[in-house]
Parts: structure tokens; C-alpha cells; sequence
């Protein structure tokens, strides 16, 4: 696991990993009142204040624990601005719905259909995706994040953006060309 010089867990290891699920999950229209770093960061501070609660002992176990302050803090982000009263079944469609946006980036078997190899090796594919979208301009991130994992059409995504149909087309282009790119090295240098 990532440690510190001062011996603790590196928390700040797994933010652009926390940040990608976050954006896939956190509903684009509700970002004009919260952004997807501000979760992360609730998110991070909560696992720094909870550290001496976690008992794991493998990466896997220390991303599951995130995954799931992640989980509840998207809860709270949900209940905040939908004023509802606190909805279980909200809490359990949000952590379904981050791993289900996960597997469809990297387009592979949920985790309950693999091996632990297998699994390993898609978590690692997770965060080579993660470090990657991080590196694309911050509106081909959008596009793609946008088009490929939630589905809007390219005009959709145009009038969020304030820029033409042809436009949106060209940044998935060039952001999705670079994630190939991206990919590519990281496989091959990996």
C-alpha cells in the first residue's frame, strides 16, 4: 500500500482514482452546485479522519474502504440537494452505480464474474483510466465523461458547453484519442 515518509497511508495516491467515480456518478447538471473534486475532497478528509478505523491490509481492502466513504459521501451530496429524508436504497444504487460506470469505462467483467487475478489487473486498468482522463483538457474530459459514460447526445453536451456540435465532436476526438494513446504506453511500458 502507498505510504508516507511519515509511515501512514498516502491517501492522495488514490484522488484521481476517487475523482474519475465521482465524476462518473455525480449527475452533471447537479455540478453547477457541487464539483466532483469538492466530493473528492470531503471524501479524502473523511478517510484521513477515519484512518484509525481501517483494518485492511491489502491495496484492494484500502480501495474498497474509499469507495465506500466515497459512496456515503455522494449519499450526502444526493440528500443535500434533493432535500429527501436519508433513503437506503439511494445509498446501495450509488455504490452499484460506481462500480457499474467503472466496469463500463474499462469495459469489462463485473468483479463477481473474475478471477482475483483478473481483478487485480482491472483495477489497475481503473487507475491507468483514471491518471489518463486527469491528464486530457479539462472540456475533453467533459465530452467524454459526458458522452461515453453517461450518455448524452453530442448537442446535449454542446449546449452544456456552450460550444457547437462540431465542436464537442472534435474534443472526443482528440480526448479519446489521447486515452488511447495514453493506454497504449501504459500497457506497453507496464
Amino acid at each position: 500500500m502507498s505510504t508516507a515518509s511519515t509511515g501512514h497511508l498516502d491517501l492522495e495516491a488514490y484522488r484521481s482514482y476517487l475523482k474519475l467515480l465521482a465524476d462518473i456518478q455525480l449527475n452533471p447538471r447537479l455540478r453547477v452546485k457541487e464539483d466532483a473534486s469538492d466530493v473528492v475532497q470531503l471524501t479524502l478528509m473523511q478517510a484521513h479522519k477515519d484512518l484509525n478505523g481501517f483494518r485492511g491490509t491489502s491495496e484492494g481492502e484500502l480501495r474498497s474502504w474509499l469507495k465506500t466513504i466515497l459512496s456515503h459521501t455522494m449519499a450526502n451530496v444526493a440528500k443535500k440537494y434533493k432535500r429527501q429524508k436519508r433513503n437506503a436504497f439511494l445509498e446501495i444504487s450509488i455504490d452499484q452505480q460506481l462500480q457499474e460506470s467503472a466496469i463500463r469505462i474499462i469495459g469489462e467483467l463485473p468483479a463477481d464474474q473474475t478471477s482475483p487475478s483478473q481483478q487485480v489487473i482491472r483495477q489497475e486498468r481503473a487507475e491507468q483510466l483514471a491518471d489518463a482522463m486527469s491528464q486530457l483538457l479539462k472540456d475533453e474530459y467533459t465530452a467524454v465523461l459526458l458522452k461515453h459514460v453517461h450518455d448524452w447526445k453530442v448537442a446535449e453536451i454542446g449546449e452544456h458547453l456552450g460550444r457547437s456540435p462540431e465542436a464537442v465532436a472534435g474534443l472526443l476526438r482528440r480526448g479519446l484519442k489521447k486515452l488511447r494513446k495514453s493506454m497504449q504506453e501504459t500497457l506497453s511500458h507496464g
